[in-house]
């Protein structure tokens, strides 16, 4: 659902954590300019318990890919990790007062994850709550059958195997909890995480009827307890019915919901954001400009933002205005590299080829080399140029 020359960031293969930790820094250090290698070398030091470069490299990551849900998410684990009695203090409600400002960090990192993107991975788990698969040689053990019944969907979201924690959760939520009879004995966290294992394996349907019963639950104000609690309110359920529709495909049913959840918060950037993007496929560009001019007076100096509505206005040929919002893109951020290419090809348009060749220069410099595509056209853009 992303646009443009966004990152389209792969899907962490965690085999790589058990390198040994010189090596997989050499790997990130062959392209510092790849947010996904810091966040890959971020989860090697978690696994080691190094909790200060855990942190450090997260949020390098996150100002290199302002759009990095996958790294919003791990960050909002990591306090759990550190102190291993926060939860349950939490729960308990007797937050060390230090602590305090960590968890409420937490919260709307968490919540910012899901309101970039719902489809966020979910393989963070697997390091946050250290589920591992069960190794058992006796499999009538009545350990091993109270971890398939109610831990294994855990290791199984882990391990971004989907469909089998969907089938696990829909098996816990009827037999525990005779959903059936006493659907609002189900829990929240339930309900989240099967919707969201049946989103990510397009059970569009029925990821559809676990967030509009978790967005009725906000609406009633339910609460009670809660083993794993969830820091998203009744907003953040509008939003991810709105994106899972667009996924789906449901393009009149996602704008009406992105509608509603921007009635309700106009600040959500991305709601802005996928309608603009829902506008442009169906060629009503006026109205796609104005989710963009939205989502950057919402956003403040996020550089994806600006470089979104720069790329509109630059496709509606509208150069000059697009240029403003480029160099207030690189100003909030200096490493993002697509506004250097943007300004490359602007360069090009206004036949001022040195200041084109100069921009093509730089987005080489900054560019990770996953964007392959981009990084191929701007080499033979600055080629043609220097001929």
């Amino acid at each position: 659902m992303t646009s443009g020359v966004l990152l389209v960031l792969a899907t962490l293969q965690f085999a790589i954590l058990d390198r040994d930790i010189k090596d997989i820094a050499a790997w990130v250090r062959e392209d510092t300019n790849d947010a996904h290698r810091q966040y890959v070398l971020a989860l090697a030091h978690w696994k080691r318990h190094e909790w200060r470069e855990t942190d450090s490299l997260l949020r390098l990551a996150v100002r290199m890919e302002p759009r990095y849900p996958e790294a919003y998410l791990a960050l909002s684990y990591l306090p759990y990790s550190r102190r291993t009695q926060l939860r349950e203090e939490e729960r308990r409600k007797r937050v060390p007062e230090a602590w305090r400002p960590v968890v409420m960090e937490a919260h709307d990192l968490y919540a910012r994850a899901f309101r970039t993107d719902p489809m966020v991975s979910l393989e963070i788990l697997g390091l946050a709550y250290d589920v591992q698969d069960w190794q058992a040689v006796d499999y009538d053990l009545q350990d091993y059958q109270t971890y398939l019944r109610y831990y294994a969907w855990f290791a199984d979201l882990g391990q971004g195997r989907y469909r089998s924690a969907y089938d696990r959760l829909d098996k816990l939520a009827r037999k525990e909890f005779g959903e059936a009879k006493h659907p609002d004995q189900v829990p929240n966290a339930l309900l989240l995480y099967r919707g969201l294992a049946a989103a990510h394996t397009v059970r569009y349907e029925a990821a559809l009827a676990n967030f509009r019963e978790l967005l009725e639950r906000t609406r009633r104000l339910q609460e009670g307890y809660e083993v794993i609690p969830i820091p998203l309110q009744d907003n953040d359920y509008r939003f991810m019915l709105a994106a899972i529709h667009h996924t789906a495909g449901h393009t009149d049913s996602a704008v009406a919901w992105y509608q509603e959840s921007l009635a309700h918060d106009l600040g959500l950037v991305m709601a802005h954001t996928y309608l603009a993007n829902l506008h442009e496929k169906a060629g009503r560009a006026d109205e796609a400009l104005l989710e963009r001019r939205r989502a950057v007076e919402a956003s403040g100096d996020d550089p994806a933002a600006l470089f979104d509505l720069a790329i509109s206005l630059f496709n509606a040929g509208r150069v000059g205005e697009a240029l403003d919002y480029l160099y207030r893109a690189i100003g909030a951020n200096p490493r993002y590299s697509p506004p250097y290419y943007l300004l490359g090809r602007i360069g090009e348009a206004l036949k001022q080829p040195d200041d084109a060749r100069e921009q093509y220069t730089r987005f080489l410099s900054r560019a990770p080399l996953r964007l392959t595509d981009l990084r191929t056209d701007a080499q033979q853009r600055l080629d043609r140029l220097s001929k």
